[in-house]
Order: C-alpha cells, then sequence, then structure tokens
C-alpha cells in the first residue's frame, strides 16, 4: 500500500510541476514580448511553425515587423495575463494542455480586452512548453498544420473583443 502511496504521489507532482511550467513559461514568454525581446519570445514557437516560418531568424523578424506596424496604427500591449492551464494530455511523444490569455491594448479608441486560449505543448516530458496561438481556428483547422494535436483536448472559443471603458 506504502507503494501505491509513494506511486501516486510521483505522478501528482509531475503533473503539478508540468503545469505550474506552463503558466511560467507562458508568462516567461509574455514578458519577452512586452519588453520586445522577440528572440526570447520566439523559443515558445513550436518548432514545426518556426519551420514553416522559414526558421527563428526569419520568424524574429516577422514578429518585430508586426510589432512595428501595430505600434505604428497606435496599438500598444499594455498587459498579458494567463490563466490556470487544463488538464494535460499526453499524446504520442507530446503532453499537451490549453491556457486562458488576456491581452488589455491601447488604441485609438480606448484600451480592448482580447480573451483567447493558447495550445501548450511539450516534447520533452513537461520541462519547456511550446505556446501556439490559434487564432480564430478551431482545432480541426489547426490539425491541418498540426496534425499531432490531440483530438481530446478543448479549445473553446475566442471571447469577443471588448472596449474597456
Amino acid at each position: 500500500m506504502k507503494t501505491l502511496y509513494t506511486w501516486l504521489f510521483a505522478i501528482f507532482a509531475q503533473v503539478s510541476f508540468a503545469q505550474n511550467t506552463i503558466k511560467a513559461d507562458a508568462e516567461t514568454m509574455g514578458k519577452a514580448l512586452m519588453s520586445k525581446d522577440y528572440s526570447s519570445f520566439v523559443s515558445y514557437t513550436y518548432p514545426n511553425i518556426l519551420k514553416d516560418m522559414g526558421g527563428r531568424d526569419k520568424m524574429v523578424e516577422t514578429v518585430k515587423k508586426q510589432m512595428a506596424d501595430l505600434e505604428a496604427q497606435g496599438v500598444k500591449i499594455l498587459s498579458l495575463s494567463y490563466g490556470e492551464p487544463s488538464a494535460i494530455i499526453k499524446e504520442k511523444k507530446e503532453l499537451q494542455a490549453t491556457l486562458s490569455q488576456e491581452m488589455i491594448f491601447e488604441t485609438a479608441e480606448g484600451k480592448v480586452q482580447a480573451k483567447s486560449t493558447l495550445i501548450a505543448i511539450s516534447t520533452d516530458d513537461g520541462k519547456h512548453w511550446y505556446l501556439v496561438d490559434p487564432g480564430e481556428r478551431d482545432l480541426e483547422t489547426v490539425r491541418i498544420t498540426l496534425p499531432n494535436i490531440s483530438k481530446n483536448l478543448v479549445l473553446p472559443p475566442n471571447e469577443p473583443v471588448k472596449i474597456i471603458k
């Protein structure tokens, strides 16, 4: 019986560690974006997406340009925050989960709140998490480019963008 409790505790501790790491990695990624450290930000991009974007350097330049374009339009990210991760799913050699994200933007029309859900993927048993923003795509559409995404993963629809008064 003692062995069973030890085994159950070890499993719980590993899952708890992995879930804490998801949120910590998301927060580190968000801080990198806010501080314009795009090289660090890109290190949370899933490798297949980096490859499709033309590699790490190309992805850094793309993000830098997108952020500069937003700033030129008068849009600035004021804050990023993350909710608690979903249950972790094992899919082949990956761990997968979802994580809610809230972004507050400053725009010419005022402050805007955008809530969405990220897909978290780990290829090293939860030590490092890649975070994928599916945008407006549902899981079936995401699976076209990332066929390894579990059918058991739940991706809630994004909430409508709100203007904050």
